[in-house]
């Protein structure tokens, strides 16, 4: 899902890292399930738990791995390749899921909201402009400090909601600077049996943590709701000045959840590391099969453990497909473009010699 690192790693020959390709491979499919698992939060509770562990940490450690892959945003030619590889399928997708939303739920006029990114299309929009912010913030004296007082300032801001995906940009925007600063070694600190069985037993208490906070807890606070980062403190109920306090210990959360998860991914190549690396394609394409699923409202006409366990199915079934070389290959015009001709052939040239 990592846009630029996903499109540039299919055309440059490079020793890979199936670690990450593993990881990516793992949170694109927690990303499907969670979308999976949406309208049916209301039906289980446990499918509710396990909903909320999953927003716990799979955007922010999906944001702080693209900041990871960041690290070239200033060599030549990275500018050009943002347009191509991000704004340009941010576009493409945009109008797509406007028509395909218009058809699905048959709604009485056609809308574009390029603005105002569609749904799952603001990750896209976001990493655009956090890759636009990134020189500027390096330069700071306490780049990571100021992106935390900003993260927890903008829910202060009732207007900074969905508009130019402001809200979110700005908020997340944390995990992708600290991923631009972590290095190799970093996450080779989690490599070990010991720490890998504190993931699991860590993930194991992170949704026993979640469902009884969620349905034994006095505390007044929607956790669903937070957790998407994009709401101001005062649409949460929280008008409090010390409402960022809250946002601060979530995104505490959400860095303790993704350790936990990456102490338990493998190291080594594993028949899903080829599958990871087309994780864009499974994150820009399964919401037209999410889109459709609901709107058949399957949880109004059928319920109960035999609809979770075929939904999550599914949905693991369904990350599979999206990552198949097939798609890859039939959809490589939409995700990843040929834009050589908007640009001029001299510059154009230096573009393809830039290594990333």
């Amino acid at each position: 899902m990592t846009a630029q690192t996903d499109s540039l790693q299919q055309k440059t020959p490079r020793k890979r890292d199936y670690y990450f390709d593993n990881v990516k491979f793992f949170l694109i499919m927690l990303v499907v399930l969670g979308h999976t698992y949406r309208p049916l939060i209301d039906e289980s509770p446990i499918i509710k738990g396990v909903y909320l562990s999953i927003y716990t940490l799979h955007m922010p450690l999906f944001i702080l791995v693209s900041g990871y892959f960041a690290k070239n945003f200033n060599k030549e030619g990275q500018n050009k390749k943002l347009i191509t590889t991000v704004l340009v399928p941010y576009f493409i997708f945009e109008i797509l899921y406007s028509f395909y939303d218009h058809l699905i739920y048959r709604t009485d006029s056609l809308e574009f909201t390029i603005l105002e990114p569609y749904w799952i299309m603001w990750f896209l929009f976001s990493l655009f402009f956090w890759r636009l912010m990134l020189p500027f913030f390096v330069n700071l004296k306490y780049p990571l400090l100021i992106a935390l007082a900003l993260s927890i300032a903008i829910g202060y801001i009732d207007d900074a909601d969905s508009f130019l995906s402001l809200s979110r940009t700005i908020a997340f925007f944390p995990f992708f600077l600290l991923g631009f600063y972590l290095k190799r070694e970093h996450f080779e600190r989690l490599f070990s049996p010991t720490k890998r069985v504190i993931g699991i037993i860590g993930g194991v208490l992170l949704f026993l943590m979640m469902y009884g906070l969620e349905f034994h807890s006095s505390i007044d606070l929607d956790f669903r709701r937070w957790l998407y980062f994009v709401f101001p403190y005062e649409d949460l109920n929280h008008p409090e000045w010390y409402a960022g306090m809250i946002r601060l210990g979530f995104i505490g959360l959400a860095l303790v959840a993704s350790a936990l998860f990456l102490a338990v991914i493998p190291r080594g190549k594993t028949f899903v590391s080829e599958l990871g690396s087309r994780s864009l394609y499974v994150y820009l394409l399964h919401g037209f099969f999410i889109k459709f699923y609901d709107a058949l409202d399957v949880d109004d006409k059928f319920a109960g453990p035999t609809l979770y366990i075929v939904a999550t199915i599914a949905a693991i079934g369904l990350t599979f497909f999206l990552s198949s070389r097939w798609v890859q290959n039939l959809f490589r015009p939409l995700v990843q473009p040929k834009m050589d001709w908007i640009f001029h052939k001299q510059e154009q040239r230096k573009l393809n010699k830039a290594a990333y």
